[in-house]
């Protein structure tokens, strides 16, 4: 079985409660994803207000070349850039011919979350926000959820992250293209109020039985 289709597979069966035996048998266990600084990247929104200067406002997407293009600054490489040296560069461009130009830069990650959410979409997000606020904003987590499983699907690696909302690791750097995936409970967990009821029923007729 290929790569992609392996872990389409893991991604899936994560998602319906049965994603740890399938990845623990298929997969060996995920690394912990390296977190660089929070720099820009493709995939993300960029949004620059010029105060008084509407005209220059803009919402941008930073394209597969690590490039921004703004109203008469034209073309802008994010590259190795983090949003308060873009702030810098921008605030200094529009220096050259406005007076004490005030700007205010601010970068939006593109995160799929999928799973058990009220609100499974596509969400612009700000980089400080945590794995807890995310699923927040998808509604939370369904009555079908596990809310101490979530996975978060980068490039080839899928990561679960079990304990997200007490420690550090909901501090996660979230990046332009990641998906957030929270599982479902087994269908052992689900149905387990159901099961005892039908065993107490069949433990009743079997001492009925018993007694006759």
């Amino acid at each position: 079985m290929t790569s992609p289709v392996r872990r389409l597979l893991s991604v899936v069966a994560f998602a319906w409660g049965i994603g740890a035996p399938v990845m623990l048998a298929q997969t060996p266990a995920p690394r912990p994803i390296e977190l660089p600084a929070a720099h820009l990247a493709a995939g993300d929104d960029v949004v620059v207000v010029v105060f008084q200067e509407k005209e220059l406002s803009a919402r941008v997407y930073v394209d597969g070349r690590n490039q921004i293009t703004l109203p008469r600054l034209g073309i802008i490489t994010v590259s190795g850039l983090t949003t308060d040296m873009l702030h810098d560069t921008i605030q200094t461009r529009y220096a050259t011919f406005l007076r004490d130009p005030s700007v205010d830069v601010r970068a939006l990650r593109r995160i799929t979350v999928n799973g058990a959410v009220l609100k499974p979409d596509v969400y612009y997000v700000d980089p400080s926000l945590t794995l807890r606020d995310v699923v927040a904003r998808a509604g939370g987590v369904t009555n079908e959820g596990d809310p101490n499983r979530v996975m978060i699907v980068r490039g080839p690696t899928a990561t679960t992250y079990s304990n997200w909302q007490e420690t550090a690791q909901g501090q996660t750097e979230l990046r332009s293209g990641d998906e957030l995936v929270v599982g479902r409970r087994s269908w052992l967990l689900l149905n387990l109020g159901a099961l005892v009821g039908v065993a107490g029923v069949l433990t009743s007729l079997a001492i009925a039985f018993l007694r006759h």
